[in-house]
């Protein structure tokens, strides 16, 4: 499962939630201009600098490119178990 902490007017938030809909990876997309968001968001990344945010199975990965590149890892190894 991936969390997406973003915002709507971030080019990477909205590629990497689209990333995973193309991919159809599970994903939950949160908005961090919403206030509950925000204290999450300062709790799980203290020292993020920007946005995206992204979990994958609760660890943090970083931002779009961490995740593009957990998703050809995940999808290589489906692949081999195959």
């Amino acid at each position: 499962m991936v969390t997406i902490y973003g915002s709507d007017s971030c080019l990477y938030c909205l590629k990497s939630k689209q990333l995973c809909e193309t991919m159809e990876i599970p994903h939950k997309y949160l908005n961090v201009n919403e206030t509950w968001v925000v204290r999450d968001y300062i709790r799980l990344f203290p020292d993020a600098e920007g946005i995206p945010q992204i979990l994958w199975n609760d660890e943090p990965i970083g931002g779009y490119t961490a995740l593009a590149k957990k998703i050809d890892d995940y999808i290589i190894n489906l692949n081999k178990e195959k």
